[in-house]
């Protein structure tokens, strides 16, 4: 469907009301009719923006992906020394799942234990490429070890957004982003350079 400047905005507010409902809820708290409700429209409108429920869901996985990787992109294309670049990649990740109260990761991990094919090649292709990029920028740090594999590496990243996602969802901790890119990160990226690794600007 064409919509003009009011029906971009109008589906802007869709989108807002229905992560909202996702953030309190999960998948099974969102409903056409609740988000309708909640942008004071009638749910015949809501159709008009969005055919279906999983309609709604693969343009919040967009608003997600474009979030999120906008910014690793564009850190990842930069001048900065791999060292570096992986610190901000890394530090940008964390900190998108804490403001956010580690929605995206339970979002994803929702969508990963349905059945939903269409749903679950979209968040596919987001990790593949985040991950595609861990690796490279990972590979480019002079002297790297060979164990563990640039892979494991990149896998212990993604596996810190998930920890932070569980201790935000949990109320444990609000400044473990901070704590992890402070210390922890430059730590594992010193580990995986060597001696030789450019310590001093990665702190």
């Amino acid at each position: 469907m064409t919509i003009g400047k009011i029906g971009r905005k109008r589906r802007d507010e869709i989108l807002i009301e229905a992560i909202l409902l996702l953030r309190n809820g999960g998948i099974k708290a969102l409903t056409m009719r609740k988000v309708a409700r909640q942008v004071g429209i009638n749910e015949a409108s809501a159709y008009r923006y969005f055919p279906d429920k999983t309609e709604l869901l693969i343009a919040i996985i967009d608003k997600m992906k474009n979030e999120l990787m906008g910014p690793i992109r564009k850190i990842f294309g930069s001048e900065d020394k791999p060292e570096i670049r992986l610190k901000k990649i890394v530090t940008y990740h964390l900190k998108f799942v804490c403001e956010s109260n580690g929605l995206p990761i339970v979002f994803m991990n929702e969508i990963a234990s349905g059945n939903d094919k269409v749903l679950v090649h979209h968040i596919q292709k987001i990790l593949e490429e985040y991950q595609q990029i861990l690796e490279n920028v990972i590979s480019e740090i002079p002297d790297i070890n060979s164990k563990p594999s640039v892979q494991e590496f990149s896998t212990l990243f993604i596996g810190m957004a998930t920890a932070m996602a569980i201790q935000r969802r949990l109320g444990i901790s609000n400044k473990a982003h901070k704590d992890m890119a402070n210390s922890l990160l430059p730590f594992i990226i010193k580990s995986i350079g060597g001696q030789n690794s450019h310590q001093k600007e990665i702190e």
